[in-house]
């Protein structure tokens, strides 16, 4: 994705027009860009929507508070290791987080998901929870983990206003788990049970792996369903070390949604308006369970994207298959106002891409993402 093809917004409210953006450097970890001062009329009167340059409306904001991970998934950590991790001084504090939670607020962020690397790393996760939570406009404060220390926080994270969990569970199966992930999989297992315990609502992420993972579909459903949660298989993507897994691993959602076609009937898959990519289906006995399909790869929904994110370090990235970014954080301890912060996320918006080009051969800047850096 070249630089110089992007669309940004225009201040006069007509289409964007195309402009070469100046780039600051760059790393595996983000492609920071220097945006221009805010025009004159800018921080008057009512605030402009948060969308981007094609009119999409943001409501869902992905916040990383860790770019470090307590596993070693292949698809998703490189091969020895990340290299580009921020120092303590470099991630965002939570009162920075929240700083910036409230100043989106008000332009129409909705949900927080708290993501990570392992968001359960950091300490004092709870007290986050807890300040997101109490923010006017924010409805719904989110968590996706891999659950291997869940069982330890999930009461005071429920406590604090948390409200769902989603967890990554790639396989059922000890060995393969150990295999796919570099972890053990009996805290995962505790962390769903307690999860379901404290009256969380349970969502089960698997990355559809072909030759890994794909014998265990219906075993996952049927495992998900005993525990009330919500199984959702993830097509897996190109971006960073998974596009070197795509030729022998990737396995369409289509196909996942054959073989389990006996479990769920003829009905027609739906999403969830303004709650993210996933398509459900229902079961076909009736009993109101779901299975979602994520399908980024082979079911482009870019057209529907409402979501953005910020990482750990605090760079604003509006697509995940994108390393341009535009970062918050020296603005924030600079003393930038809200009018200024507002006016970086608006900027950074307006660059964003209209769909990720996974099929476009002469593409490569999704391969050079750094899954666990950003915070899928």
């Amino acid at each position: 994705m070249n630089a110089s093809s992007s669309r940004l917004p225009s201040s006069s409210g007509r289409a964007p027009t195309r402009r070469r953006l100046q780039v600051l450097g760059g790393s595996r970890l983000a492609r920071r860009l220097a945006p221009p001062p805010p025009p004159p009329w800018w921080g008057r009167g009512e605030l402009p929507p948060l969308q981007d340059a094609f009119g999409r409306r943001i409501a869902y904001l992905r916040v990383s508070v860790t770019d470090r991970c307590d596993l070693r998934c292949g698809y998703c950590m490189p091969q020895g290791g990340e290299h580009e991790h921020g120092r303590r001084r470099d991630l965002l504090s939570f009162e920075e987080v929240e700083r910036l939670a409230a100043v989106l607020a008000p332009r129409g962020v909705r949900r927080v998901r708290i993501t990570g690397g392992e968001p359960l790393v950091r300490r004092g996760l709870a007290g986050l929870v807890e300040r997101l939570a109490a923010l006017p406009g924010i409805e719904e404060v989110t968590l996706t983990t891999n659950a291997t220390q869940l069982a330890r926080h999930v009461e005071a994270l429920a406590r604090a206003g948390l409200r769902s969990v989603n967890v990554s569970l790639d396989s059922l199966r000890p060995e393969r788990f150990a295999r796919i992930t570099g972890g053990a999989l009996q805290p995962v297992l505790e962390g769903l049970q307690t999860a379901r315990r404290a009256g969380l609502r349970l969502k089960t992420n698997t990355v559809l792996l072909r030759g890994l993972n794909d014998d265990e579909l219906e075993d996952i459903v049927r495992f998900a369903w005993s525990l009330g949660a919500t199984p959702r298989f993830i097509e897996l993507m190109p971006l960073g070390a998974g596009a070197a897994w795509m030729a022998e691993h990737h396995l369409p959602v289509a196909e996942a949604r054959e073989r389990l076609r006996p479990l769920l009937g003829e009905a027609e898959a739906q999403r969830e308006p303004g709650r993210g990519p996933a398509h459900y289906l229902p079961a076909a006995d009736g009993s109101g369970r779901r299975v979602g399909f994520i399908g980024a790869a082979s079911e482009s929904f870019c057209e529907g994207c409402n979501r953005m994110r910020i990482s750990a370090q605090g760079d604003v990235r509006p697509c995940l298959a994108d390393r341009r970014a535009v970062n918050l954080r020296e603005p924030l301890r600079a003393g930038a106002g809200d009018a200024e912060l507002r006016w970086l996320v608006h900027w950074a918006l307006g660059g964003k891409a209209e769909g990720h080009r996974f099929a476009d051969p002469h593409e490569h800047e999704h391969e050079r993402v750094g899954m666990s850096l950003i915070g899928g």
